[in-house]
């Protein structure tokens, strides 16, 4: 008996798309968040709290990298996602580099 594969309808890939756009959004947020915190960490007084935060900003970065890359792959979907087409995904960095190479003198 040979199967033929049936087409998945137009109306379950829609939820499906708009699923995965709803909870990359909210990864999206939760590392946007993560993001914010360590730095808050790397920049505070206490000793513990900056030793905690080594590396965790490169791996929230990662992380940010690969979102960035799933939303690409939303994008592909949109038209069958409402959600993209109302709110489309915000494309910010989740960690900025500062390169200081002199630092002002005090007077």
């Amino acid at each position: 008996m040979d199967e033929t594969p049936q087409e998945i309808p137009q109306s379950e890939i829609a939820l499906l798309a708009n699923i995965l756009a709803l909870t990359t959004r909210n990864m999206t947020a939760i590392t946007t968040l993560l993001a914010q915190v360590t730095a808050q960490m790397a920049n505070s007084r206490d000793d513990t709290l900056q030793s905690a935060s080594v590396g965790l900003l490169d791996r929230i970065t990662g992380l940010g990298h690969d979102l960035e890359l799933q939303w690409d792959l939303i994008q592909s979907l949109d038209r069958f996602c409402p959600l993209l087409a109302r709110t489309p995904p915000k494309r910010t960095s989740l960690v900025t580099e500062i390169d200081i190479s002199q630092l002002p003198q005090s007077h």
